[in-house]
């Protein structure tokens, strides 16, 4: 008996589309089946990048995914549509059987996400998110450390999201995301779950109680937000996030109490992310924690240094960083404060 391998269909085949196809072609057993876009020349981008394997048909292209499903019958709907049309598709693809995979955010308000959830849990179906942080090795592990109780009660927990949004944005692929009618918000929707989902899996935790301020564009989307939270545990958490900042930066801090383990820091830079130490000086007791990440582009294959500096641990050429000027920018360890 020949056995099937998983069919994955593709809705929304704009700039994520013809950067996933390639991952996922260059996994064994997968079969992209065909991309849906109500452009018809996008909708034969996965077509024209994803290669044909033996007797495998080719990918097809469609302008509207409910035909897409019908026809291909995928076993999974990959969902890269600008954010206010998440909804439908996945709702589709899931009374389908589909599992399905969504680009960030699930949806742009709360009935709509419960939605999604519900009727996945109904048909026992899985339902990914892109938070592919998750697999950034510094927030491994400062989410092991905490799981573990080897850093000591939280007293903060902040992130901290700051990144070129309007210059980066500013071409014509990108203009839905300045729609309002297409992008549902701004900077909070397109980027800000990043930092929210980092800050809410590495310690585990779930807010209970949020308050927030924004300054918005003319159109109404978010640019700039502020944001005070408290988790389930009682710890105070802090959400910074603009749109406005020369360069990319990313920090994830845990604070900890008086007599405990050090705070921990996570940064982002050139597309890396690393634990950091203050000062940057070596860890003096001398313990050193490596973990390889494998899979990811953008510079994330490199290895992580926990303590001691490693091979990956030169500052990445080009731009301002979060460490500031290149010419000044240490390599980033292990905090100790």
């Amino acid at each position: 008996m020949t056995k099937s391998v998983p069919r994955i269909g593709i809705t929304g085949c704009g700039f994520a589309a013809r950067v996933h196809p390639n991952r996922l072609t260059a996994l064994e057993g997968v079969q992209v089946v065909g991309g849906a876009d109500c452009n018809p020349a996008a909708a034969e981008v996965p077509a024209a990048r994803v290669p044909v394997r033996g007797a495998e048909p080719p990918a097809a292209s469609f302008i509207d995914h409910r035909k897409s499903l019908r026809q291909t019958s995928p076993d999974s709907l990959a969902i890269f549509t600008p954010h206010l049309n998440h909804h439908r598709p996945a709702m589709d693809a899931l009374q389908c059987g589909c599992h399905v995979f969504i680009e960030k955010p699930l949806s742009t308000n709360v009935q709509e996400a419960a939605d999604i959830v519900g009727l996945a849990r109904g048909r026992n179906r899985k339902v990914g998110v892109g938070h592919q942080d998750r697999l950034c090795p510094s927030l491994v592990e400062a989410r092991r450390r905490l799981a573990a109780g080897t850093i000591g009660p939280t007293q903060l927990v902040r992130a901290t999201l700051a990144q070129p949004w309007l210059v980066a944005h500013g071409g014509a692929e990108d203009l839905w995301r300045f729609d309002p009618k297409l992008a549902g918000g701004g900077l909070l929707a397109d980027a800000g779950d990043h930092p929210i989902d980092a800050l809410l899996w590495t310690t585990g935790q779930v807010a209970v109680e949020v308050a927030a301020i924004r300054h918005r564009l003319d159109s109404g989307l978010d640019l700039v937000t502020a944001a005070a939270l408290r988790l389930a545990d009682g710890t105070p958490a802090t959400l910074a996030l603009s749109g406005v900042a020369p360069a990319a930066r990313f920090e994830f801090d845990r604070f900890r109490r008086a007599g405990t383990p050090p705070r921990h820091r996570s940064h982002t830079r050139g597309g890396t992310q690393r634990c950091a130490r203050a000062g940057g000086l070596p860890d003096r007791a001398g313990r050193e924690h490596r973990q390889q990440l494998l899979g990811r582009g953008h510079r994330r294959g490199a290895p992580v240094s926990l303590g001691r500096p490693g091979p990956g641990d030169r500052p990445a050429p080009g731009g301002g960083g979060p460490f500031g000027n290149d010419r000044t920018a240490r390599p980033a360890r292990l905090i100790r404060t």
